[in-house]
């Protein structure tokens, strides 16, 4: 009878093995650094908001996915709005870190803006939780992007495509006469637009555009373009 007990899971070793399941797994989260544990909400904090809006997300459910409780959530960011202050701010790092890393040719610009392009729209893919972040962010006017994520990250960027195109015209082969900024809103607008709208305009079109082909051709088009705008004319 003692077996039988033993294997149905009731038995004193499964209770006891149970117990020491419980206790590693209470060691584990008290041997978490501060700054991990803040790690952990954050990026749950980005799947949720992600998934559920802002007016969806629910702190409860956050807590539970990083392992944590809501007086660690609120001790760290606050508020629910302060979170997604955060992570909004988390999200733009990440971008801008990742575009910085880029080991661009300066002195092949055509090519550095090339691989710019390529760059955005390919993060936009692999980064679907960017997308919907930032249309959660919209709906609020972008209240939570102003001033210091304007400063910090926005210039990053249109510091990087000025330089390509500095070292363009330099070379002679960009023309002198182009507002950056325009090519920067431009570069987004072609990348962002289809992949935020790729469900929809899937279906309005009655095709795929998330196949492979249909992607790398609408790269290929978007590239031309921007080459086209800034290129020096013989």
């Amino acid at each position: 009878m003692a077996d039988e007990v033993e294997i149905s899971g009731r038995g004193p070793l499964a209770r006891a093995r149970t117990a020491a399941r419980k206790k590693a797994a209470k060691t584990r989260r008290r041997t978490r650094t501060p700054d991990q544990t803040r790690e952990a909400l954050l990026h749950a904090a980005v799947a949720e908001f992600a998934h559920e809006g802002y007016g969806g997300a629910r702190v409860d459910r956050i807590s539970r996915a990083a392992k944590s409780n809501d007086r660690m959530l609120y001790y760290y960011f606050k508020s629910k709005e302060k979170l997604f202050h955060h992570v909004i701010e988390h999200c733009y790092a990440d971008l801008v870190a990742r575009e910085e890393a880029l080991d661009l040719d300066l002195t092949r610009p055509r090519e550095a803006l090339a691989a710019l392009v390529a760059f955005n729209w390919g993060y936009y893919w692999e980064h679907p939780e960017l997308l919907s972040i930032l249309a959660s962010e919209n709906l609020f006017k972008g209240r939570h992007v102003r001033n210091n994520i304007r400063r910090s990250f926005a210039n990053t960027q249109l510091g990087m495509l000025d330089r390509v195109i500095e070292s363009g015209i330099k070379l002679g082969l960009f023309k002198p006469e182009h507002d950056s900024f325009h090519v920067y809103l431009s570069i987004l607008s072609l990348t962002y637009f289809y992949r935020a709208n790729l469900y929809t305009l899937s279906s309005y079109m009655q095709i795929d555009l998330a196949e492979d082909s249909r992607r790398k051709a609408w790269l290929a088009h978007v590239q031309a373009m921007i080459d086209d705008l800034v290129r020096k004319r013989d």
